[in-house]
């Protein structure tokens, strides 16, 4: 679990601008530098600690933090709020550039300038991707999760979220969803059944990963 994760932007507003991070990972502090997606790190190095699926991990959670972090300008914003053909405007800054586009159904509508004008196809690909994963949790942002027996050995938690104009409800435990009536495979396909418990998936992981708290036992003690 990653604690006492920090970030300080090096070179702000420059071409070359950087973000320094520090986090604590299975009991050791690391540092790195967070450029262009890519992650350099300093001294000491995970890889002299870590076995290569923990680093994986690791990497992939920082580059998530960090990556949400260089995207806290992201602006959205409802159209046709609560009607059935609701979407979502949008308006970031990637390398420099504003771009602004449409939500809907899981798809980019990019808005003037068009970015595959200006940013090669990789770059496209990596914006699209960061676009959707930022609106995905925008869309989901009122994702409900409520502990049951709570410190307990068999505590698991309840969750409530809204999708595609539904509500359900179910249970998260050992990594595993129990839905409740409605089942949402009786409202959706078996792709969008499967999608959802992904999204669902990743919501709770996040939530538990963040609620992750040490209390030492015989503090102070020999």
């Amino acid at each position: 679990m990653i604690q006492d994760f920090n970030v300080k932007t090096l070179f702000e507003d420059q071409f070359h601008e950087r973000h320094h991070f520090s986090l604590n990972f299975a009991g050791d502090t690391y540092q790195g530098i967070f450029h262009n997606g890519d992650i350099d790190w300093l001294h000491p190095k995970p890889i002299t600690k870590l076995a290569e699926d923990d680093i994986q991990d690791l990497e992939s959670k920082v580059h998530d933090l960090l990556t949400n972090h260089v995207d806290q300008d992201f602006n959205v914003k409802p159209l046709f709020e609560d009607q059935a053909h609701e979407r979502h405007k949008f308006a970031l800054n990637f390398d420099g550039a504003n771009y602004q586009g449409i939500f809907h159904n899981e798809e980019i509508q990019w808005l003037h300038p068009q970015p595959k004008h200006q940013l090669e196809k990789v770059d496209l690909v990596d914006l699209e991707a960061k676009v959707h994963d930022l609106l995905t949790h925008h869309v989901y942002q009122e994702f409900k999760v409520k502990p049951m027996f709570e410190d307990q050995f068999h505590e698991r938690h309840q969750f409530e979220l809204n999708h595609e104009g539904d509500n359900y409800q179910g249970i998260f435990h050992d990594e595993e969803i129990h839905w409740f009536h409605p089942h949402p495979k009786n409202n959706l396909e078996e792709d969008d059944l499967q999608d959802l418990e992904s999204k669902v998936h990743g919501l709770m992981t996040n939530h538990i990963d963040q609620d992750f708290q040490v209390k030492p036992l015989y503090e102070d003690q020999p």
